[in-house]
């Protein structure tokens, strides 16, 4: 009897893998400018390309995200797992994407470093990025712009393999100004002013993987427990968006925690 629940459990766990889930979010402010009214931005990580992630696996969840036509995608970073020489072969087809305003990455904690060792080098994501054609955001922001309008999206390096910092991607705004940021790690949420980032997307807690019927996990990659381990959150600092991601660490199993694409829709609001 035991035996079978095990099986039916891991039976059940690793085709929840291939299940990835569209999870849709609105957020609504009156920073959100005009020309951005209704607009549609693609999260899109922890894809953790490996031997348990195929590259087909990679192109099909592209073909999935352009045909949603969203206008801009971010990359929340964990492109592979176990060996950054995938790094390649992800970037091989997170190239194809196509969005009109854009597409932005950071880098995550397993884009640095071999779990195994290998020391901390993200060299194989920085090259496999630059050659995609992705605009890497290491501490860095752009202006999206559109009709003469405009909003800040900045990203951060990882918060425990880099130097996370927001104020140089923010550089320039102002309160009134739409702040977007991309930080691979929801915790750094915590380290933000008040004021300063109007939106984080990041991923990092794979909705913690193994859970109770999706209500708790016993473990999430957090300093803060359960607390960003999915979904939308208000910080008191800020409003954070957390995906479930893409991918896998061993073991290649989710028990209610289904992989996602994340769509956030911008609404201008008041």
């Amino acid at each position: 009897m035991i035996a079978a629940v095990a099986l039916a459990f891991v039976a059940y766990s690793f085709a929840e893998t291939y299940r990835v889930e569209v999870k849709e979010y609105t957020y609504a402010s009156p920073d959100v400018p005009p020309a951005f009214d209704g607009a549609r931005i693609v999260l899109l990580t922890d894809v953790h390309r490996s031997l348990f992630f195929s590259q087909k696996r990679v192109g099909r969840l592209v073909d999935r995200v352009n045909a949603m036509a969203p206008e801009l995608v971010v990359l929340g970073g964990d492109y592979v797992y176990g060996d950054k020489t995938y790094e390649q072969s992800a970037f091989d087809e997170l190239a194809r994407l196509r969005a009109p305003l854009g597409t932005f990455a950071v880098l995550g904690n397993h884009d640095y470093a071999h779990p195994a060792g290998g020391g901390n080098d993200p060299a194989p994501a920085l090259k496999a990025i630059a050659g995609a054609g992705i605009t890497l955001l290491d501490n860095s922001g752009v202006w999206i712009e559109n009709s003469g309008q405009r909003f800040r999206l900045a990203g951060v390096s990882d918060l425990q393999q880099g130097h996370p910092r927001a104020e140089p991607g923010l550089e320039g705004t102002t309160p009134d100004d739409l702040v977007v940021l991309i930080s691979h790690e929801p915790d750094f949420a915590e380290k933000l002013q008040p004021g300063w980032v109007d939106l984080v997307l990041s991923g990092h807690t794979h909705a913690g993987q193994l859970t109770f019927f999706g209500r708790w996990a016993p473990v999430v990659g957090s300093m803060y427990g359960q607390k960003y381990r999915t979904g939308m959150v208000t910080s008191g600092k800020t409003t954070v968006i957390v995906s479930n991601g893409v991918g896998t660490i061993f073991p290649p199993l989710r028990f209610f925690a289904r992989p996602q694409i994340v769509v956030i829709t911008l609404k201008r609001a008041g």
